[in-house]
């Protein structure tokens, strides 16, 4: 079974289907922070994948929760063009854009989600990262850098992890590189 923790503005339908006798937790981005927390919260899963994901802030907590309530309220507010074209230009998504429809989406939570699960507002993962003892497999975009060396040091702290670095991606690996993700995803699970 694939239990899936989509990230921000992801929907699990957004992941291709794997067949897999494992039960196994996917997560990216928010959602891969999200997935991690749940495992930490006692939930059991026979493997992880989590992709392109933080580990919550130990500094800089009070800067990013002001940026989030900032996007939280645009997204209540502003014209759903112009978030979504914003959202899709932050750098961290190096140019690569996902299509969303206002209808897909309730606003409101949306905006409660970035208040809630703000890398600012939740506690840091990386003193807990040993605690997850089954296997992890952390995937990170090339060119996704920041995300490439958080991925490095939650290696570095899990007892049982892999990495594996998406070639010619960023952030978004499974829409960039969808039959590489599929790929690894599926020898791992």
């Amino acid at each position: 079974m694939l239990t899936i923790f989509p990230g921000f503005l992801g929907h699990p339908s957004d992941f291709p289907s794997i067949a897999t006798p494992l039960n196994v937790i996917l997560g990216y981005s928010m959602g891969g922070r999200r997935a991690l927390q749940a495992i930490l919260d006692g939930a059991s899963f026979d493997r992880a994948v989590i992709v392109s994901a933080g580990l919550n802030l130990e500094e800089g907590r009070e800067e990013r929760r002001t940026r989030d309530e900032a996007w939280a309220r645009r997204f209540e507010s502003d014209p759903w063009a112009e978030v979504i074209r914003d959202w899709n230009a932050q750098p961290v998504f190096g140019g690569h854009v996902v299509a969303r429809e206002e209808r897909d989406y309730d606003r409101r939570e949306l905006a409660r989600q970035l208040r809630e699960y703000s890398p600012g507002v939740l506690p840091p993962l990386a003193p807990r990262l040993h605690e997850i003892t089954i296997p992890v497999l952390w995937i990170a975009g090339e060119r996704d850098h920041q995300y490439v060396d958080v991925a490095q040091r939650a290696v570095s702290l899990l007892p049982n992890a892999e990495l594996w670095i998406c070639p010619d991606a960023g952030h978004r690996v499974p829409w960039e590189q969808p039959q590489l993700f599929l790929d690894i995803v599926s020898r791992h699970v």
